[in-house]
Order: C-alpha cells, then sequence, then structure tokens
C-alpha cells in the first residue's frame, strides 16, 4: 500500500511539475516581443508590398492546422489530454483568425512539446511571414534547427534575423552565443556576438559582459 501511495505522489508530482513546464515554456517563448519590445505592435500584420517593393511571387502556405496530434515526447497521461486540448483549441480559433501571431507563436510552442519538430517549424515560419519585424519566432527556430532538426544553416539564418529584429534583446544574444560556441565550435563569432549585444545594449548588458569577461 505504501509503495502505491508512493508512486501515485511521484505522478501527482511530475504532472505538476509539466505544468509548471507548460505556463513557464510558453511564457519564455512569446515573452521577448509582447514585454521586452513594446513599442511593436504584434497585432498589426505587415504591409503588403507594393509592385516596386519587391513583391513575394510564392507566399508561404499556412500551416496545416489539422494535423494529426502525434504524442512522442514523454509526458504523463494527464498532461497529454491538456496538450492535446491546447492544440485543438488554438488551431480552432486559428481557422477563425489566421492572422494571431500569438496564437501561432503559442501552437509552435505545444507542437514542439510533443516532439512535433516539423510541425513546430511549419508554425513558426509562418508566424515570420506574418511578421517578419518579430524577433520572438525567428528565435524559437534558430534553437529549434539548432537542437532538434540539426540544420546549423537554418539555425544561423534564425538567430541573425531574431537578433537583427530583437536587437534591444540580451536573451537572444545569449542563445546566439550557445549556439555559435557549443554547436558551430566558432569562438571568433561567438566572442563578436556578445560584443555586439554589450555595444547595442550597454546599460542592460551584464551577463553578455560577465560571459566575455569570461571567455
Amino acid at each position: 500500500m505504501q509503495n502505491i501511495l508512493t508512486k501515485f505522489s511521484a505522478n501527482k508530482i511530475i504532472l505538476i511539475a509539466v505544468i509548471i513546464i507548460l505556463a513557464v515554456g510558453v511564457g519564455y517563448y512569446i515573452y521577448s516581443d509582447l514585454i521586452l519590445k513594446p513599442t511593436y505592435d504584434v497585432g498589426s500584420i505587415a504591409p503588403t508590398p507594393t509592385a516596386s517593393e519587391n513583391p513575394i511571387i510564392s507566399p508561404i502556405a499556412i500551416p496545416d492546422l489539422d494535423r494529426p496530434i502525434t504524442i512522442k515526447a514523454d509526458l504523463p497521461q494527464e498532461a497529454k489530454v491538456k496538450v492535446i486540448e491546447k492544440i485543438k483549441s488554438i488551431s480552432s480559433q486559428l481557422k477563425e483568425n489566421n492572422d494571431d501571431f500569438n496564437l501561432w507563436l503559442e501552437l509552435g510552442i505545444y507542437r514542439k512539446m510533443i516532439d512535433d519538430f516539423e510541425g513546430a517549424r511549419d508554425v513558426w515560419e509562418y508566424a515570420g511571414y506574418i511578421r517578419p519585424l518579430n524577433s520572438t519566432s525567428f528565435n524559437n527556430l534558430g534553437d529549434l534547427y539548432a537542437y532538434y532538426l540539426h540544420d546549423n544553416k537554418k539555425a544561423k539564418e534564425n538567430f541573425l534575423k531574431a537578433m537583427e529584429n530583437g536587437s534591444n534583446q540580451i536573451s537572444i544574444y545569449r542563445n546566439a552565443y550557445d549556439f555559435y560556441r557549443n554547436v558551430m565550435k566558432d569562438n571568433i563569432k561567438a566572442k563578436g556576438i556578445l560584443e555586439e549585444g554589450i555595444k547595442n545594449n550597454p546599460d542592460t548588458s551584464q551577463d553578455l559582459q560577465y560571459l566575455l569577461d569570461n571567455f
């Protein structure tokens, strides 16, 4: 009986931990543009280019909102149910309004959480298409390509785009630095990213300065 209770308690703890991770994870992956970059209106769609502004010939397709939900990640059953509910709910809302940038970000997070990395990729690629000036979707893609899809070329492209769009966000420089230092083994580029972040954010780059001092 004691073993059963212990196992039950352990499962409850795991479930609570997963729920916390869900909440914190979603917040982290959408936080930077909503809080740290308030001057950019994520609710407004990027202007449609005129004929003289290099119009997009082949617009990116809207991701499949009926994509099967196949959970590959090792999650407790109750957490799986919650994630499935969230994906279905968000997808349903996006069918009504596929211009909701924040919902696309969130859908990508839940797709990534169940180890549907291709699904997350498609969603965040589309988010970057409808909001080309945002930094969050590109930062998320940089992480996804670097550590899950293992496409370093795409990872570099997205981290560089994230830094371009979010030059005031220290976390993006830190993520790009980690990628170049640990994945690409390019210390020169990694150091340059730290220096760029410090230059662009002299008052808030203590973390980057610490890394540079201890490089």
